[in-house]
């Protein structure tokens, strides 16, 4: 063999292999595929080769996913292309392919006092930008949080108002005040949470059950009257009845004596022992 056989038999093996890595970008199939662009699906109807799935499935496998794959980025470049910041986006048309959904179509959140009244009024909220001009540094600061601009709840001096007592902590009385909005801040979240869950709260906090029978407000209102440090001996009677319709709930439990009559415990213990041995059953 000379040099010249020598190559072309190393350009053909070349290019042998570059046609088994690189395939054609045309696909055909007896059956054509359902290409949904929408939800990037590719539905293949042909009938699958039982005998080469059996030979080798893996490469079967890889091979029609393959050109399903290629299918669906032929129709890809066939749709309309628009530019975003130096980048290339196709425009797809709308799914025609129904998918189920996993989980359900979540509720929208109920809305709260201050966005109903914000309807009403037609108020409408301003986007805020997040950093803002702090007139004391002279430079920008964030507008809440850690570090926020124009921060005044951590000054080195306050200065004392006229009408206020010159011996009280103004940096105290300060800290007690925010400690108080948020506080305030904090129970009308609670009570916002508990009206979107339908939940009835008197403006103190407490919860409404209109489900309560009458036995849980006697009871209720018993264990309050031995609620306080002298275990109900001053309070106050709310009317005349109300001892005997309370009476049993904070009954204090009796027990026998240790050293009792012997002739009644062993009737007790005797009788015990007649119902364990009965045939019946109690």
């Amino acid at each position: 063999m000379n040099s010249n056989d020598l190559v072309k038999n190393i350009l053909k093996r070349d290019v042998d292999e570059q046609d088994k890595i690189l395939k054609s970008t045309e696909v055909i199939k007896p059956c054509p595929v359902d290409v949904d662009l929408g939800n990037l699906l590719v539905w293949d109807p042909n009938i699958i080769d039982q005998q080469a799935y059996k030979e080798n499935r893996d490469e079967y496998i890889k091979n029609t996913m393959r050109d399903n794959m290629q299918l669906l980025v032929n129709a890809l470049w066939q749709m309309p292309i628009e530019r975003h910041d130096n980048t290339v986006v196709a425009k797809l048309p709308d799914a025609k392919t129904i998918v189920p959904r996993e989980k359900p179509v979540p509720k929208p959140k109920p809305l709260t006092k201050w966005q109903k009244f914000a309807q009403s009024k037609g108020i409408v909220k301003k986007k805020k930008t997040k950093f803002v001009w702090d007139e004391t540094k002279k430079e920008w600061g964030r507008r809440y949080g850690y570090k926020k601009a124009n921060d005044e709840t951590k000054p080195w001096l306050i200065e004392v108002p006229t009408t206020a007592d010159p011996s009280e902590d103004q940096f105290a009385k300060r800290l007690a005040a925010k400690k108080e909005r948020v506080a305030k801040n904090e129970f009308q979240r609670l009570k916002n949470i508990a009206h979107s869950k339908k939940i009835n709260m008197r403006n103190d906090g407490a919860i409404i059950n209109k489900k309560s029978s009458a036995i849980d407000v006697k009871k209720a209102l018993a264990t309050a009257k031995y609620s306080d440090a002298s275990m109900g001996q001053f309070s106050e009677r709310a009317a005349v009845n109300e001892e005997q319709q309370t009476r049993g709930f904070n009954k204090k439990r009796k027990y026998e004596s240790n050293l009792g009559s012997l002739k009644s415990e062993t009737s007790k213990q005797l009788k015990i022992f007649e119902q364990m041995n009965s045939s019946t059953k109690k």
